[in-house]
């Protein structure tokens, strides 16, 4: 049986699905730039957050100073993603997501929590090369799961995430029944 396809259609095909020299680079290089941007200076490295903290966690510094790891903020998560890890108040999405209900924010006395701070656990989706979305449409689950629609695929069926919208509830991970979505810690000056 013949294929109808002619060969402008497979060069087609195949160039929406090949890397350029220049994304190449980028990939090769981002990295590093990363590594130096987050050793400029000591001053800086305290803003970064060392690990994922409940959403309405305070800057890193004053966060590690105010949190005296009571334990508090864990007993008041509904979905019980928050623990105390080296003394301090941390979140785990690995069974749920966090949907910002505020109540580890109502329980913290301490400050360390601040209802006035945007909420915002600091993940973000990192999506696997392997991702079944980028082989074809058909799987579209973190797209249609987010709720603030950080998630979507462009024309050659790429992902990409929106990092303004994101919050890092973690919701795309879960829906990801392939496994294909990490969650990282963002990393940006504050």
């Amino acid at each position: 049986m013949s294929d109808p396809r002619d060969a402008g259609f497979y060069r087609t095909w195949m160039s929406s699905r090949t890397v350029s020299r220049r994304g190449l680079f980028r990939g090769l290089l981002s990295p590093a730039k990363q590594a130096v941007e987050q050793t400029v200076s000591t001053e800086k490295a305290l803003l970064v957050r060392q690990c994922a903290r409940p959403p309405q966690a305070i800057a890193e510094s004053l966060f590690i100073q105010k949190c005296d790891g009571c334990g508090r903020c864990g007993e008041a998560c509904p979905v019980g993603i928050l623990s105390i890890r080296e003394g301090k108040a941390t979140l785990a999405i690995e069974y749920a997501e966090c949907d910002a209900c505020g109540a580890c924010t109502s329980s913290c006395e301490n400050g360390a929590l601040d209802a006035t701070v945007v909420m915002d656990t600091g993940l973000r989706p990192v999506i696997l090369p392997q991702c079944l979305g980028r082989m074809d449409d058909l799987c579209r689950m973190c797209e249609i799961a987010c709720p603030r629609t950080a998630i979507f695929f462009n024309q050659q069926n790429q992902p990409s995430v929106d990092s303004a919208k994101c919050n890092g509830c973690g919701k795309c991970k879960l829906v990801c029944y392939h496994g294909d979505i990490n969650l990282s810690l963002k990393h940006h000056d504050s």
